[in-house]
């Protein structure tokens, strides 16, 4: 029964995520219908579709002093019902300046659930079955692209852009009642003492009484990291499909099919490098790996398909799987390098920082569509691949206690 618990508490934290993650992400599966809609340009279009990572970023920090005040429990299933609620607003929507008032307020209220959902794995798993359990967590980023990129483009197609968006507020009023009936958090023994409900040692790590984890450069340069690989991985999920529609002749569902099977690898990829990293206690060497690999293929992606376009769907797969892989080992480096007493904030902090690099990608991104045009976009995303192998640490390992 005990096992049972935390792992259907991970359950429910992956479905709560990926109803976020299609609310806050779904609108680049919809831009072509958006664009139409409003008489827009792509790159406007693109621009808009930013605005719920900004809402995001300026309530993040705000929702984490709500979580620590009531819990990830209420957290989560009220930020889930305003997310519906919210989204619904679409339907009443007549101009584009509306339309990303609306867009804004969805990023504002889905703020909380990548923190709360995160330190609840946190405290439910021993260290050496976290990294695979925040893998699994994680992997709601692309399972919830690949479910928008599957359905929202038909149902645009088919019933228009708000309609479309409704979906994820019906996925959102689902997860809510799992959440407020499963998603509590472990006895405080579990958290602070010397045993967690799985029955191994969960001894507190750094950042307790001996003071901040921000003393060093270790906890700010994982930061650091995150917010450089998410430029390619936003400018991937936000652009990948318009650049098969516009570039390559696709049509939209097709394309959204493309996205959405890149999606099995992205998640999968994640799950095998968290069970990597428990084996090894590494968390982060893998991630300098993948700046690696990811930055080439983007720059294959900017280079080749103008000569051969044969290779335009295998090089959009690639970059869409290599830069969903980093998430997870980043995610749990920096609740590890924190520790229990200082992971709710350390957590908050990473997702605001990358709520920073996630509203800012596509505003950049039109610009350089605006200059130099749409395949431009995937070498300038290569660019900030290169910056994080500069900046990640040499390695992070698990304390286990």
């Amino acid at each position: 029964m005990l096992v049972r618990n935390r792992w259907s508490v991970l359950a429910v934290s992956l479905v709560a995520q990926v109803s976020s993650v299609s609310a806050m992400f779904g609108v680049p599966f919809v831009l072509p219908q958006l664009r139409d809609a409003f008489g827009v340009t792509t790159a406007e279009a693109g621009a808009l579709a930013g605005l719920p990572s900004f809402g995001l970023l300026l309530t993040l920090l705000l929702w984490g002093v709500v979580i620590d005040r009531t819990g990830e429990r209420v957290t989560m299933t009220l930020s889930l019902v305003m997310t519906a609620c919210a989204l619904g607003f679409l339907w009443t929507v007549a101009s584009l300046w509306t339309a990303g008032a609306v867009l804004f307020l969805v990023g504002a209220v889905g703020g909380p659930m990548n923190a709360a959902s995160g330190r609840l794995i946190l405290v439910w798993f021993a260290p050496s079955e976290r990294g695979l359990a925040m893998g699994i967590r994680q992997s709601a980023l692309p399972l919830g692209v690949g479910i928008s990129s599957l359905v929202l483009p038909s149902a645009a197609d088919a019933w228009g852009f708000a309609a479309a968006m409704s979906l994820p507020a019906v996925l959102a009023l689902v997860a809510a009642p799992l959440v407020l009936l499963v998603a509590s958090a472990p006895s405080p023994p579990a958290i602070d003492g010397e045993q967690d409900r799985t029955g191994r040692e969960n001894v507190p790590e750094a950042g307790g009484p001996s003071g901040s984890p921000y003393r060093t450069w270790t906890l700010w340069r994982v930061h650091g990291v995150s917010m450089l690989l998410g430029v390619p991985q936003v400018a991937m999920m936000t652009y990948a499909l318009v650049y098969l529609v516009q570039e390559q002749g696709w049509s939209a569902p097709a394309a959204g099919v493309v996205v959405a099977l890149a999606q099995v690898p992205g998640a999968a990829g994640r799950l095998l490098l968290g069970m990597w990293s428990d084996r090894t206690g590494d968390r982060l060497r893998p991630v300098r790996w993948l700046a690696i690999v990811s930055g080439t293929s983007l720059v294959l992606l900017t280079l080749v398909p103008g000569l051969w376009s044969w290779t335009a769907v295998p090089l959009v797969l690639s970059g869409l799987v290599l830069t969903m892989w980093h998430n997870g080992l980043t995610f749990t480096s920096v609740a590890e390098l924190a520790g229990t007493s200082w992971a709710g904030r350390a957590l908050a902090v990473q997702n605001w920082l990358q709520g920073i690099s996630t509203t800012l990608t596509p505003v950049l991104m039109a610009a350089v569509i605006t200059l130099m045009g749409l395949p431009a976009v995937f070498g300038a995303a290569a660019v900030f691949s290169a910056a994080a192998i500069v900046v990640a640490p040499v390695a992070t390992s698990r304390r286990s206690g």
